[in-house]
């Protein structure tokens, strides 16, 4: 015979599975939404960020600032769906873009509809919040050209007198076979030897002279801020935590503006996502400052002191594929 426990169980588990289905069922649909909100954000780093930006200018695709708003919805997904399709059938905008990008193709990443839809919102959100490109490009007549003169009218200077020399050189020996005669092998040898010790004498004065005045700081200065480094084609990704893979950019956050104060020493630890690629860092008026490989599976350190304020351009220095020519950025030094 049951006991009042067994008799009410029935019921009781009845009205408890109905209230934890309904939670499960409203928790994963938040769950779902909310996740939806953050995968747009994840899928566009890892697979739409290496060509676009969202305000910041054209890379090796448009720039989608308000792209979402000058498009329809249909066929926004399905050009993020299906590219390949879209230019295979010769629709219209996807032939103008292929065009007015020099036949860079968009590849097709494998997004889903659901994938597209969440990007589609990510984009409108930052959008709302990001300035357009046209408010961060440079200027209707360009960027000033920098002065020449100082080191590089010196180093030009010792160029044209080298070459010179070189030219005056080979001049005199091709004058000098109109009239053969014997040679001193041993006296040639000697001369050589004479001419190795004192241009190599000549170099280790001059390095000597210049190498204080290297950015690098030295190896026991303690760096006052330090920032991860992720190359990718075509396209420098910089973050306050480290970037060891492309899993990482779902999970850091990733600064769209690096601003540093003057004076301060900046350790640089780049790796590589993809392909080998160059770190250079040029100055404001756009010379060389300090430069260091990106590796995929390395973190080099590069340490530079930043003493001069104005903006700092990062470009590419080792040819990564047909877009190389677009992997550059900026940081500004305060």
């Amino acid at each position: 015979m049951p006991t009042i426990l067994d008799a009410t169980s029935r019921p009781l588990r009845i009205i408890v599975s109905f209230v934890v289905g309904c939670g499960l069922f409203f928790g994963g649909v938040c769950g779902a939404s909310a996740q939806g909100a953050i995968d747009g954000r994840i899928l566009f780093q890892q697979k739409c960020s290496t060509c676009h930006t969202i305000g910041g200018g054209d890379r090796s695709g448009p720039d989608l600032w308000g792209s979402m708003e000058r498009h329809s919805q249909d066929w926004l997904i399905r050009w993020i769906t299906r590219p390949d399709l879209m230019i295979a059938e010769r629709d219209p905008i996807a032939i103008e873009l292929l065009e007015q990008f020099k036949g860079f193709a968009m590849e097709n990443v494998g997004l889903t509809e659901a994938d597209a839809r969440a990007v589609i919102d990510h984009v409108r959100a930052e959008t709302a919040t990001t300035a357009p490109a046209s408010a961060t490009q440079a200027p209707p007549g360009g960027y000033p050209t920098p002065p020449f003169g100082g080191v590089q009218l010196a180093a030009w200077a010792v160029f044209l007198i080298f070459a010179g020399a070189i030219a005056l050189v080979f001049g005199w020996v091709w004058l000098s076979t109109r009239n053969p005669q014997d040679v001193d092998v041993k006296r040639a040898y000697a001369v050589r030897r004479t001419f190795f010790f004192v241009v190599a004498s000549l170099l280790l004065v001059v390095l000597g002279a210049t190498l204080q005045d290297t950015p690098y700081a030295e190896a026991d200065t303690k760096a006052d801020r330090i920032v991860y480094v992720a190359a990718r084609q075509f396209d420098f990704v910089y973050s306050l935590e480290p970037i060891v893979s492309t899993g990482d950019l779902a999970n850091v956050l990733v600064v769209k503006r690096l601003e540093l104060p003057a004076g301060a020493t900046v350790e640089f630890r780049g790796t590589s996502l993809d392909v080998n690629h160059g770190f250079g860092l040029y100055g404001p008026t756009r010379q060389l400052l300090a430069q260091t490989q990106a590796m995929p599976g390395y973190v080099n350190r590069l340490r530079v002191r930043l003493d001069e304020p104005g903006q700092y351009y990062v470009f590419c220095l080792e040819y990564c594929a047909t877009g190389h020519h677009l992997m550059q950025s900026r940081l500004v030094v305060k």
